[in-house]
């Protein structure tokens, strides 16, 4: 049995991480406590969620590896009916010879199961480092023969569980698709098979493949249910920087940053030379030049608050609420203290990707004895507690 620990990732990332694919047989992990009963009752709240709303976000399903319709996914979601896996497995069967159901989203309808994963996540992030752009979780389940996108690549990295059944993975690297373009996206590879690599892995094991790694998963037409941990890893440092000088020079140039139109009356000599930029390139630089460095790193510092405040993730669940006078609260999980920053008089407090600036003493006072695990009755900072408490930063502690 493989303890999925601190030492296993310092290995994982010295020997695997964006280098090379590798299956693990029987790993441990609090993760793993998701059973075949425990998934199905997760796909029947969401199934009921997107019933509800008459919304398949998040949700997508295959016929012969083709995207049906969202209207057609709500038809064919997990029933009450089906009772298990098993006779939800039975009835698309009878059907399809082919389908698949993909759910994105699973997760986010119980946050203990998703802090499990947040503590496998959060271990490997020490490691490796937080992902520009984020991680997701997904399920896979259904008798589909091979992976409805064909043969492709994902910009992430990722890591598959079996819960169901048994998965075989073929691998190929990305040199060899630069030499045989022809494969990309394709179904039909009997001929490139012996350049791959095969993972296969079943109920207990895990895989891993790198984000350049091309792939395909294989199957015998068998029922399969399978977990699959992407790390998006396409985001470069550079591309942040952007967003974050764009958003603040935006805000900075509104309204003359909306102009569609520049000026042609700059001062043009006989030799054809450019005196002068345009009045609009004037007052931008004017405008740039005004930014106390201060301010830029002031905005620096929030983006980044907020990006570790999110664990890594894209969406979590939306366990907030609105806190009541003289509640008794406590931190929610103790692995997910409130995130904070000082920002000169400021403080910034983050999570879940929520912020929030006080100057306050009082409540760094009371979230610095939260994050100490300790229990306190929220009294005169509802106010500004209720902005985390909404985030899902707290639990209510019965008196």
């Amino acid at each position: 049995m493989q303890l999925i620990d601190q030492n296993f990732w310092k290995r994982f990332a010295k020997t695997y991480w964006e280098k090379k694919s590798v299956a693990i047989p029987k790993i441990c992990s609090p993760f793993l406590q998701l059973d075949q009963i425990e998934i199905f009752k997760l796909l029947l709240i969401y199934s009921d969620r997107c019933r509800r709303l008459q919304s398949a976000d998040g949700m997508k399903f295959y016929i012969d590896g083709q995207r049906q319709f969202a209207s057609e996914c709500l038809r064919h979601l997990p029933k009450k009916q089906d009772r298990d896996l098993a006779g939800y497995h039975k009835r698309m069967e009878s059907q399809y010879d082919d389908y698949c159901l993909v759910c994105d989203e699973l997760l986010l309808v119980n946050h203990q199961q998703h802090d499990n994963l947040s503590q496998f996540t959060s271990q490997l992030f020490a490691e490796v480092g937080l992902p520009n752009r984020f991680a997701e979780m997904g399920l896979y389940l259904g008798n589909y023969r091979k992976t409805p996108f064909g043969v492709h690549e994902d910009a992430c990295g990722v890591f598959s569980f079996p819960v169901v059944g048994k998965k075989k993975f073929r691998i190929w690297k990305p040199s060899f698709i630069g030499q045989n373009p022809k494969l990309a996206q394709s179904f039909s590879y009997a001929k490139y098979k012996k350049a791959s690599q095969v993972l296969e892995a079943q109920t207990g094991d895990m895989t891993y493949w790198p984000s350049s790694a091309w792939h395909i998963a294989e199957s015998d037409g068998s029922f399969s249910a399978t977990w699959s941990l992407g790390i998006w890893v396409d985001k470069s440092h550079n591309e942040v920087v952007t967003e974050l000088t764009g958003k603040l020079f935006k805000d900075l140039l509104s309204p003359l940053g909306e102009n569609k139109m520049t000026d042609l009356n700059s001062k043009i000599s006989s030799a054809g030379e450019i005196k002068s930029l345009p009045q609009n390139y004037r007052a931008t630089l004017t405008a740039m030049k005004s930014i106390p460095a201060n301010k830029m790193e002031s905005h620096f510092r929030e983006y980044w608050l907020t990006h570790v405040s999110k664990n890594g993730f894209k969406n979590s669940p939306p366990f907030g609420f609105d806190l009541k006078a003289g509640a008794r609260i406590q931190l929610r999980d103790k692995n997910r203290p409130v995130r904070w920053m000082r920002d000169g008089k400021d403080i910034i407090y983050a999570f879940n990707g929520v912020c929030l600036r006080s100057t306050s003493k009082s409540l760094f006072r009371f979230l610095t004895a939260l994050n100490q695990q300790k229990v306190l009755q929220a009294r005169g900072l509802s106010k500004e507690l209720n902005v985390l408490a909404r985030a899902g930063a707290f639990q209510i502690v019965p008196k």
